[in-house]
């Protein structure tokens, strides 16, 4: 038997109750939820925090290097090497986000996407949905623009460079080593299938 397979039946939790704390336009919703539990037992306090669905892009030259950049980032405090990434606008699909992101954070667009996978940040939480994307033999067609408080220098980087960058904590996001190693996955399985 798959071991992945549900062994009991799944009963969700009753919501008995909700109750916003926290409401920053469409950035940040925090909640406390009172719910009752398969067992009966009652929690008072189940602490939701939620943030918009984003995505995630690796997007990789003709020459293989991955287009990322180098920036400033508050809430870790210094600087650190991350893949382009943004919130889903509510007038767009992920796709059109990502092509998007890449474009106004990168200068690169590509004709040559492909769905890696859809995530979420924190499943206790709620977190957020983050879809990443791979973005195929991307080309520079333009200036970065994307107009936002990043000040940043773009860097095209080879595998070896960014294994190298991920040991020396030159790259910290796990958003964008999650996306690196989906990445990976993805070349190693095409390579896979065309022997």
């Amino acid at each position: 038997m798959d071991s992945l397979h549900k062994t009991k039946k799944q009963v969700k939790w009753e919501i008995l109750e909700t109750k916003e704390l926290l409401h920053i336009d469409s950035r940040l919703t925090v909640s406390v939820q009172k719910v009752r539990l398969p067992n009966g037992r009652v929690v008072e306090d189940y602490y939701q925090v939620v943030y918009p669905e984003s995505v995630i892009i690796a997007a990789v030259t003709r020459d293989n290097k991955v287009v990322m950049s180098r920036q400033y980032l508050h809430g870790f405090g210094d600087t650190s090497i991350v893949l382009p990434a943004g919130t889903v606008a509510k007038s767009e699909t992920s796709l059109e986000t990502a092509k998007r992101e890449l474009m106004e954070e990168t200068g690169y667009i590509s004709q040559e996407w492909q769905a890696l996978t859809e995530l979420y940040s924190h499943v206790n939480y709620k977190g957020s949905k983050i879809s990443f994307f791979l973005a195929k033999n991307a080309v520079k067609a333009a200036e970065p623009a994307s107009g936002d408080l990043e000040e940043m220098e773009i860097v095209l980087l080879h595998e070896s460079e960014i294994i190298n960058a991920i040991k020396n904590k030159n790259i910290i996001s796990i958003g964008t080593i999650t996306a690196l190693s989906l990445a990976k996955i993805y070349f190693q399985g095409e390579n896979y299938h065309a022997k």
